[in-house]
C-alpha cells in the first residue's frame, strides 16, 4: 500500500513538472502570478515526494530489514519532522526568501513556547533518546519503577511522541511518559533472549539424567508456540529432598509476556503427562480391570483366552495418559506392541506412505461394536471425472482402467493411488494427484486399536500423524505379556498366528485401508509370526 501511495505521489509530481514546462514554454498566455502558484506547488510536490521516499529507505527498508527492528512511531515521525524541515529550507532557498530572519523569529518564538512547554518537550526529547540509545524494543518486556514506588511491568506496545505504551499482564495499556522512564530505573527481558523456569517435583529414587531426558524430550517432541527451540532447552536438578526432589525446566519464550499466564501452566500438563507414562510421578488411578478386561475380551486375537491368560496380559501390559491434542508418535508409543483404546479418542491419518519397499499404511482395526464406518461407493459421475483427469496423461485407456479400479479401490483417495502408477512422469503424476482428496482419517475411540503387525511381525509404525482429540487412555501390549497368557492357558504360537493371518486377510480386503505391495499370504504370515515369537522367547531366557 505504501509503494502504491509512494508511485501515485511520483506519477502526479510527474503531472505538475510537465505543466510547469508547458507553461514556461508559453508564457505569454499565462499570468505571471498563475506560473508562480505553480511553480510553489511543484517545488512542494517535490519535496513530499523525496521526503517519503526517503522516509521509505530509512525506516522501511534500513531500519526494520537491516537492522531487524520494529520502528516506533516516535521514530517515524522524528525523521519526517527533521525530513521536512531540510525540505522547506531547500524549497525556500529556490523561491529566494531569506530563510535568516525567519529563523531568528522562529528561535524566539520556540523559547517562549518552550518554556511553557517544559514538560511536553522534555517527554519529546527523552523519546527521542530513547530511539537514538534503544535501550528496549517494541515487544519487550519491561519493568518500570515509579516515583511513588509503584511497579508497572508488561510489554512494549509502541514508543509515542510523548510516551511508551505497556501492555500489562491484565490486557491494560499504561501510558508512561518517556520523561519519567529516562529518570527512573527500567528493568528489561529482551524478546527471545530471557528465559524462564518451571518447576516440577519427582521421587527420590529416579536417576537425575532420566529424569531431565523426559522432561526436555517431552518439549522437544511438540513444542508450545511459545517456546523458542532456537535458543538452548534444558533441565536442572534443584533440590535434594529425602521425600522428592526438586527439578527446573529452563526454556526461552518468543513472547515474554504470555510466558506466566499461558506457556508456563501448558508446560507443565505436558511434564505432568510425559513423567506420568514414565511413571516418575505419584500413582495415578488407572481404569478398572474389569473394564480392561472387557476390552481385552473383545479383541477377536484374544477372545479364546482364560480369564486368568487376560488377566495376565493386562498385568504385564503398560498403560500411558496422554493429554488432548497430543502428538503420538515413537518418542512416546513404545515399539513392539499393540495399542489398545482404554478411554478418550485418538485421529489417525490414514495416509499412503511410500517407501523403498512398497506402499504401507498402519493398520486401523475397529471393534466391531464400535463400527459406523458408512460404504464409500465411488459414483459413476466422480468415476467419470477421474477418469477424464487420467487422460490427459495417458489417453483414452484412462477410462477402462479407472473403470476397472473402481470396483476394487476403498475411497476415491484410493483410486487416485492406484491410477498414479500408470503415470510415468513424475511431474505429470504430481499433477495428477493434485485432484486427489486429503487423506482419509479415523477415529479410534474405546476398544480400538492399532499396532497389531508389531506386536505379532515386530515392524514399526509407519510414520503417520496420530494425534489425541481429548485426554486418552492407551494399553501397550507387548510380546511378553502375550507370551505370558499364552503359557497360561498352553496355547501354541501357532494357533494364534493363524487366528492374525486370517484377520489380517479379511480385515484389510473390506477396509479402507491400502493394500501393502509386499503384503505376504496367509501361510507367509503364519511362519514370520512363528520365528518372530520364538525369537523373542530365545531372547527371554537368555536374560
Amino acid at each position: 500500500m505504501k509503494n502504491f501511495l509512494l508511485l501515485f505521489q511520483a506519477g502526479l509530481t510527474g503531472c505538475l513538472l510537465f505543466s510547469y514546462v508547458f507553461v514556461l514554454s508559453n508564457p505569454e498566455q499565462i499570468l505571471p502570478v498563475i506560473i508562480e502558484i505553480l511553480k510553489i506547488v511543484v517545488l512542494i510536490s517535490i519535496a513530499v515526494v523525496f521526503v517519503n521516499t526517503l522516509s521509505f529507505l530509512i525506516i522501511d527498508f534500513w531500519f526494520t530489514h537491516k537492522q531487524g527492528k520494529q520502528p516506533s512511531k516516535l521514530l517515524k515521525f522524528t525523521v519526517s519532522v527533521v525530513l521536512y524541515g531540510i525540505a522547506a529550507a531547500v524549497v525556500l532557498q529556490v523561491l529566494g526568501k531569506d530563510t535568516t530572519q525567519f529563523f531568528t523569529t522562529s528561535a524566539l518564538f520556540a523559547a517562549v513556547v518552550g518554556f511553557a512547554m517544559q514538560e511536553p518537550l522534555g517527554n519529546l526529547l527523552s523519546g527521542v533518546f530513547l530511539q537514538i540509545n534503544q535501550p528496549f524494543q517494541i515487544g519487550d518486556w519491561i519493568e518500570f519503577q515509579a516515583l511513588d514506588g509503584m511497579m508497572v511491568e508488561g510489554v512494549v506496545e509502541s514508543v509515542d511522541w510523548d510516551s511508551t505504551d505497556i501492555r500489562q499482564k491484565s490486557g491494560e495499556i499504561t501510558y508512561i511518559p518517556n520523561g519519567s522512564i529516562a529518570k527512573n530505573l527500567v528493568k528489561m527481558a529482551a524478546a527471545g533472549n530471557v528465559y524462564r523456569m518451571v518447576d516440577f517435583t519427582v521421587p527420590p529414587n529416579i536417576p537425575p539424567n532420566q529424569v531431565m531426558d523426559i522432561a526436555c524430550k517431552a518439549l522437544i517432541n511438540q513444542p508450545p508456540a511459545n517456546v523458542n527451540l532456537d535458543k538452548p532447552l534444558f533441565a536442572r536438578m534443584w533440590s535434594y529432598g529425602l521425600e522428592e526432589i526438586n527439578y527446573k525446566l529452563f526454556y526461552y519464550p518468543k513472547n515474554y509476556s504470555e510466558a506466566e499466564t499461558h506457556t508456563d501452566p501448558e508446560i507443565r500438563c505436558r511434564l505432568w503427562y510425559a513423567l506420568n507414562r514414565a511413571g516418575l510421578t505419584t500413582e495415578y488411578q488407572q481404569s478398572e480391570k474389569q473394564h480392561l478386561l472387557q476390552l481385552v475380551n473383545a479383541v477377536e486375537f484374544f477372545r479364546d483366552l482364560s480369564l486368568e491368560a487376560k488377566s495376565l496380559i493386562i498385568e504385564e501390559s503398560k498403560t500411558l495418559l496422554f493429554d488432548r491434542e497430543e502428538l503420538l508418535d515413537n518418542q512416546q508409543l513404545f515399539s513392539g506392541a499393540m495399542f489398545l483404546v482404554v478411554s478418550g479418542s485418538i485421529l489417525v491419518q490414514n495416509e499412503l506412505i511410500h517407501t523403498s519397499e512398497g506402499n504401507i499404511t498402519i493398520p486401523l482395526n475397529r471393534n466391531p461394536q464400535n463400527d459406523y464406518r458408512a460404504s464409500l461407493a465411488l459414483k459413476p459421475p466422480v468415476i467419470e471425472q477421474v477418469s477424464v483427469q487420467l487422460a490427459k496423461y495417458i489417453g483414452p485407456v484412462a477410462f477402462s482402467l479407472t473403470k476397472e479400479a473402481a470396483k476394487t479401490a476403498p475411497s476415491l483417495y484410493s483410486l487416485y493411488s492406484t491410477l498414479s502408477t500408470e503415470i510415468h512422469n513424475p511431474q505429470q503424476r504430481e499433477e495428477f494427484l493434485l485432484h486427489q482428496p486429503l487423506a482419509p482419517t479415523e477415529e479410534l475411540i474405546a476398544g480400538d486399536f492399532f499396532g497389531e503387525m508389531s506386536l505379532f511381525l515386530g515392524q514399526p509404525l509407519p510414520k503417520i500423524k496420530i494425534t489425541t482429540i481429548e485426554e486418552s487412555q492407551i494399553l501397550g501390549i507387548t510380546p511378553n505379556a502375550l507370551l505370558s497368557a499364552l503359557d497360561r492357558d498352553g496355547i501354541a504360537i501357532s494357533v494364534i498366528a493363524e487366528q492374525v493371518s486370517q484377520y489380517y486377510h479379511t480385515y484389510l480386503s473390506g477396509s479402507l485401508q491400502e493394500l501393502p505391495a509386499d503384503m505376504l499370504d496367509k501361510k507367509g504370515i503364519v511362519e514370520q509370526i512363528q520365528q518372530y515369537f520364538e525369537s523373542r522367547m530365545a531372547l527371554n531366557l537368555r536374560s
